[in-house]
């Protein structure tokens, strides 16, 4: 059935993309936007069916940009260049430092050794951890810190790639703990900053950090707990124990002795970056110290630029680096507005229905558009439509900024999914299968959240 499916869906994108390139430009769109819809469908299609590598669907849609006079052809390369890219390399660098100098071993034989011999313990440690380290700090710097060291217990598990299912999990929840925990405080994610920003900006309202925490914790707590009742009765958990991890990983931290020098280095390092994304962030942005913590673990010697090479999925900076090109044609041509306005002009919708309404288009958005930009485009949009109805701005603004953060599906989703994904332990329909599950129940959790406990703290519908 799969196969089929696959070749089914492959098709699909075709015949999407041939008829919206030949049929008369849509009402409200240009027709540059109508081209860039095109691509973006199929660049989708290919990508959830892996009828490509995911890198060459990429590199497959940032050539049909300019080949179709969408946008320019050095504009739509320059669009490669984004802080998001830069983050990711600079990160997998870093990761890089972990692994090789085997610090990473070290620091996952302290984490393991609290689970004890029990896999299931062992991914809640993982999945708690990351959510609690995105509560303060940006969620994809702690998908960064994590992945080597989650990488370290697969590698000491025997774990085959594509194969285990734990191993698939072991991925899975570190970037889904990021994702979730991201999205309860400012420290997450710039989307949260850049929704209070438009709020105060069209109402001359701000929400407070502390005030954020008090809306926005419901529903990461809420999802965390389902997510680990997901993990714990219905996922399949391929092997019985992790002690023979903990063996090996204590006999290589004890054979390797005190620390080295490349390791005292590496700490040095990793200590200086995440002091800068935790408080300087403002003024250097996290890319900027990724990409100089990558330089710095080199220029000292903590490995070598072979090491480097070998180490890093070049394969995925090219996958988001496209992803990010494609999804921008959607902005730069206006189809996200013409979205965003056909969705919106549905206003005679009951209001609640409205609100979820938006909640849910702004997830499902960003999957394929970046988290910010979804935030960005829709939240004006909202404001004003809801003008009308007279509904709480604050209520809005949350609805779109906390389901923004929502992204469980495609790696190039959220850097977290992108970091996970280079382990190259899990393909797209792994992350599908529970991913899609997780965000309907976020989903459900936030009709709950928005009927219920909004009110009963004075975040009513209407103003």
């Amino acid at each position: 059935m799969s196969k089929y499916f696959k070749e089914a869906s492959k098709y699909f994108g075709i015949i999407f993309f041939v008829i919206l390139l030949v049929i008369p430009t849509m009402g409200g769109l240009n027709p540059a936007g109508q081209r860039a819809l095109a691509v973006f469908i199929l660049v989708l299609s290919f990508w959830v069916t892996h009828v490509l590598p995911l890198s060459v669907t990429s590199l497959l849609g940032i050539a049909l940009l300019p080949l179709l006079d969408i946008m320019s052809i050095e504009y739509t390369f320059s669009l490669f260049g984004s802080k998001a890219i830069f983050f990711i390399l600079g990160a997998l660098i870093l990761a890089s430092g972990l692994y090789q100098t085997g610090l990473g071993s070290r620091l996952a034989f302290k984490i393991i050794s609290f689970s004890g011999s029990s896999p299931l313990k062992l991914l809640y440690g993982i999945l708690f951890t990351a959510a609690f380290l995105s509560l303060i700090m940006p969620e994809h710097a702690v998908a960064a810190l994590l992945f080597p060291i989650v990488l370290e217990i697969a590698v000491s598990l025997d774990l085959k790639p594509l194969e285990s299912n734990y191993g698939k999990l072991l991925f899975l929840t570190m970037a889904w703990g990021t994702v979730i925990g991201g999205i309860t405080t400012y420290l997450g994610g710039a989307r949260n900053l850049l929704a209070v920003g438009l709020l105060e900006k069209h109402y001359g309202i701000s929400i407070g950090f502390f005030e954020w925490i008090k809306y926005s914790w419901p529903l990461p707590f809420l999802l965390l707990i389902v997510f680990a009742v997901i993990i714990a009765k219905f996922t399949v958990i391929d092997i019985d124990d992790t002690s023979r991890s903990l063996k090996k990983l204590k006999a290589k931290s004890e054979a390797k002795g005190s620390l080295s020098g490349a390791e005292q280095r590496l700490i040095i390092i990793l200590a200086a970056v995440v002091f800068s994304w935790l408080f300087l962030s403002t003024i250097i942005n996290i890319a900027v110290t990724a990409l100089l913590g990558g330089v710095l673990i080199v220029a000292f010697k903590v490995v070598s630029w072979k090491e480097v090479e070998e180490y890093v999925n070049w394969g995925v900076i090219l996958m988001y680096g496209g992803a990010i090109v494609v999804a921008s044609s959607l902005v730069e041509t206006g189809v996200t507005d013409w979205m965003a306005a056909r969705f919106f002009s549905q206003i005679e919708l009951a209001p609640f229905l409205f609100i979820f309404l938006l909640a849910v288009f702004t997830s499902i958005l960003t999957e394929g558009v970046s988290n910010i930009a979804s935030v960005a485009v829709i939240l004006p949009l909202a404001f004003s439509a809801a003008e009308a109805y007279s509904l709480n701005p604050i209520l809005l603004t949350l609805s779109v900024a906390l389901s923004g953060g929502l992204a469980f599906l495609l790696p190039m989703g959220t850097p977290p999914n992108a970091i996970a994904f280079s382990s190259g332990y899990y393909e797209v329909k792994d992350a599908l299968k529970w991913g899609l599950l997780l965000k309907v129940i976020g989903w459900f959790i936030y009709i709950l959240v928005a009927r219920f406990y909004w009110p009963l703290i004075g975040l009513d519908i209407f103003i």
